[in-house]
């Protein structure tokens, strides 16, 4: 089933949201929060250069936020593509906990879902997959293990598990639809084509900077 055009806007609408958030999140990092809650010895190794101190925060702050948002946004994707298929969200996040989403798709069944961005990064956390998996087969629900990026490690994969959905397979999966994982990275692609991540690093610097200045000079 392709996506509908509401269904379509409803994503767009997520993605666009993610850079205003990005620079918001920037703009609220202070001074006074690098200065006074940031790892002393990093301070000394930037003593006698404040710019790349304030840099190396700032640097720090646009990417946290970035993949943490992507993060969520890319969770909330997952239940609009659930929900346009004929699917039902049961409950709220408060509810799915530790799962990331718990949803009932068109054939019937009821799934709990784990959503990561690559495999890699499931490697160290075996266990807690095995636990999850377990205790979902337990009260009679199916487990899936998500992975939304495609990497060539794990698309060569000869030894993947039935409960795991990686790239396209796990796009269709959600969205009902074969294309829909060329639509949302398409998307994507475009998210910061008029944006400048080294601006806006450079500009907050920039004015965390004058406002160290100053403060020295009033101390």
């Amino acid at each position: 089933m392709a996506l509908s055009a509401q269904t379509k806007h409803e994503i767009s609408e997520y993605l666009e949201s993610l850079i205003p958030r990005v620079i918001e999140s920037a703009n609220k990092l202070t001074l006074k929060e690098i200065i006074n809650k940031k790892n002393p010895l990093v301070r000394e190794m930037f003593y006698d250069n404040p710019e790349e101190f304030i840099t190396f925060f700032v640097m720090e702050r646009v990417e946290r936020s970035f993949v943490t948002l992507m993060g969520k946004i890319i969770e909330n994707i997952v239940e609009i593509l659930v929900q346009s298929q004929g699917g039902e969200i049961i409950g709220t996040k408060k509810d799915w906990e530790p799962y990331d989403l718990k949803c009932i798709l068109p054939d019937g069944k009821e799934y709990w879902l784990e959503i990561k961005s690559i495999t890699g990064q499931n490697n160290s956390n075996q266990n807690s997959i095995n636990k999850y998996r377990d205790v979902a087969v337990k009260e009679g629900k199916e487990f899936r293990l998500c992975i939304y990026y495609p990497t060539k490690s794990n698309i060569k994969s000869n030894n993947k598990a039935d409960y795991i959905l990686i790239g396209e397979e796990f796009w269709s999966f959600v969205g009902g639809d074969i294309a829909t994982e060329s639509y949302i990275f398409n998307l994507i692609r475009n998210i910061a084509r008029d944006f400048s991540f080294t601006t806006l690093v450079r500009t907050r610097t920039e004015e965390l900077l004058e406002e160290y200045i100053r403060d020295s000079k009033l101390g």
